[in-house]
């Protein structure tokens, strides 16, 4: 009796041992996967602070291209404008000479 009393207590805790292992097994699973998920985010986060650079030094790039395209067509306006004042400027000259000469 005291040897089916061993023998019950043997298979119980062999049992307890096997349910201990499995859990012991499937928390290890989850720590290293933790492990791996926390190893991983900053690397995850990184990435995704490149792309947002990323993205915002492409916008930079297109809004620096369009003032320059803005700055290019102003000073070609200015030329224009410049070329024009100097055209009236030498027209005026020409008509105050004219008029010079119809007043002698």
């Amino acid at each position: 009796m005291e040897k089916q009393a061993a023998e019950d207590q043997a298979a119980q805790q062999t049992a307890t041992c096997q349910q201990l292992t499995q859990i012991n097994n499937a928390l290890s699973a989850k720590t290293l996967a933790l492990a791996e998920e926390a190893t991983s985010a900053p690397e995850r986060i990184k990435r995704q602070l490149e792309k947002q650079l990323a993205e915002t030094k492409a916008a930079l790039d297109d809004a620096q291209a369009e003032l320059d395209a803005m700055r290019m067509s102003e000073q070609t306006q200015k030329i224009a404008l410049l070329d024009e004042m100097n055209s009236l400027q030498a027209d005026n000259g020409q008509l105050r000479e004219q008029l010079r000469a119809l007043k002698r």
